[in-house]
């Protein structure tokens, strides 16, 4: 049996720093993405008997090898306390011991870990298990820091004690919308998710837009209204599939709009934050042949996503006559190695295959994970923010810089360009032209107008939280 501990402080006092770990929606925020992901949370979260499923990375991996981890909840041994211990996973033992106590300032958090290898007997595995834990720990104390200082800037129910708004969610599953519900609930706000599956939880809602199927009811519980539902992209542009992703955003779109429209004026929602992409601009965001950087004012483009976008963003803005105050959030590339582009990249570069996937000169529209979830928190919570919403990283690269900045961070070599066929096999022509190969060198002006902090401007730190250090 090794024991690990560490210790780290936050800026909560013991009873917020508990409840906070008791919210559902917790275990998303706090895990970095490339130790684990997480499959299902707990419910209720951290009570006795409840139970926790997640995907561990294996050390070295950089969160690209996962293996199922599941844990069971019991009482800890003081009243801000909890402990899980393994039920199934790639360890023979498990547990984890999580205290609270006040501390001058805050909150001192001591995480005590008992475990046992398999095989069991190998000091330099249990040595290796040590660091990567460290590394984990170290991760999570600043995914933590940085959550707390983003409800402090939001004024979160859970720091104000003030009442939380009720949020409603379509699309939860998802990358993205998984985090943004998290970032919700741990905010102190009231969530409660769409889903198309029968409910499972208290929280959820059934509803099925291909069948026009929703509760009204739902829509009138909701202050905020956030819709992220639809068919992925990342998937070949066929006909069929074209036709399923337009129709899977746009009739939920109208569903939605519809809905709210039937209610009495008192009962609607008072914002509709609605999923876009920078496809709007069309593969190529240029003029007379020059490169030129674009911001929302900028006309749509051609192609599938530009026409899509333009029928989504107008069905959302339907609303807006309702007396509904309406956000698209045109969101960028989401690079996390979760899923993805950059779970798709981040293999080939680690086997020294990596290389820009199209022209040196070509822009790529990029944002990490946590702030394409942040904009739409941001989105909700600011009344000022309205129409549409560039979810894009400050900082503007070529494919060829993203290329050479991920083969750097990954220690690896970046000399020819990712082959062709190999995006077409995955998107297709079509989709490779206008997702892969897309040419879009946009700036998130109505984020910085409105006062949004990124919490990864740049390449470098948002690897350094996908990936963290490889250990």
């Amino acid at each position: 049996m090794t024991v690990f501990e560490m210790s780290s402080e936050v800026p909560l006092s013991a009873e917020t720093t508990f409840q906070w770990h008791s919210l559902p929606g917790a275990l998303t925020r706090l895990s970095p993405h490339w130790a684990q992901e997480v499959v299902e949370e707990s419910y209720p979260p951290i009570s006795p008997g409840s139970v926790a499923q997640v995907k561990a990375s294996l050390p070295g991996s950089y969160g690209l090898i996962r293996r199922p981890f599941t844990a069971v909840h019991s009482e800890g041994p003081t009243r801000f306390s909890f402990v899980d211990e393994l039920r199934k996973g790639p360890l023979s033992q498990w547990k984890h011991t999580h205290e609270f106590s006040s501390v001058a300032g805050g909150t001192r958090i001591d995480d005590r870990i008992e475990f046992s290898m398999v095989p069991a007997g190998f000091e330099s595995v249990d040595r290796g298990m040590v660091n990567y834990l460290e590394a984990t720990f170290a991760a999570r104390h600043q995914r933590m820091l940085m959550d707390i200082a983003f409800l402090e800037r939001m004024n979160a129910p859970l720091v104000t004690r003030k009442k939380g708004k009720h949020i409603l969610i379509s699309g939860a599953s998802g990358l993205v919308g998984r985090q943004v519900a998290a970032l919700f609930s741990t905010a102190g706000h009231f969530v409660r998710l769409l889903v198309r599956r029968a409910p499972k939880f208290p929280y959820e809602s059934h509803w099925n837009p291909d069948l026009g199927i929703i509760n009204p009811r739902d829509l009138a519980w909701a202050d905020a209204v956030v819709h992220l539902g639809g068919r992925s992209f990342s998937t070949r542009f066929t006909k069929q599939a074209k036709q399923e992703i337009w129709s899977s955003r746009i009739d939920s779109t109208r569903l939605l709009v519809e809905t709210m429209r039937a209610l009495p004026e008192e009962k609607r929602p008072k914002v509709f934050v609605c999923a876009s992409t920078v496809g709007i601009y069309g593969a190529r965001a240029e003029a007379d042949g020059i490169h030129t950087a674009v911001d929302e004012s900028a006309p749509p483009g051609v192609g599938f996503l530009a026409e899509l976008c333009q029928e989504w963003e107008h069905a959302a803005a339907q609303v807006e006559e309702l007396g509904v105050r309406r956000v698209s959030i045109r969101s960028g590339i989401v690079l996390t190695s979760l899923g993805g582009f950059l779970k798709m990249q981040a293999p080939l570069h680690l086997a020294g295959a990596g290389g820009r996937p199209g022209s040196e000169s070509r822009h790529l529209a990029w944002v990490s994970l946590d702030d394409a979830a942040r904009a739409y928190v941001h989105a909700v919570l600011t009344d000022y923010v309205k129409g549409p919403v560039n979810a894009v990283a400050p900082e503007l690269v070529t494919q060829k810089e993203f290329s050479d900045e991920l083969a750097d961070y990954l220690q690896r070599p970046s000399r020819i360009p990712t082959p062709g066929f190999v995006s077409d096999l995955v998107l297709g022509r079509d989709g490779t032209r206008e997702l892969a190969l897309a040419d879009q060198r946009v700036e998130p002006e109505r984020l910085n107008e409105t006062g949004y902090q990124f919490v990864h401007p740049t390449l470098h730190d948002c690897f350094e939280e996908e990936f963290g250090t490889g250990v």
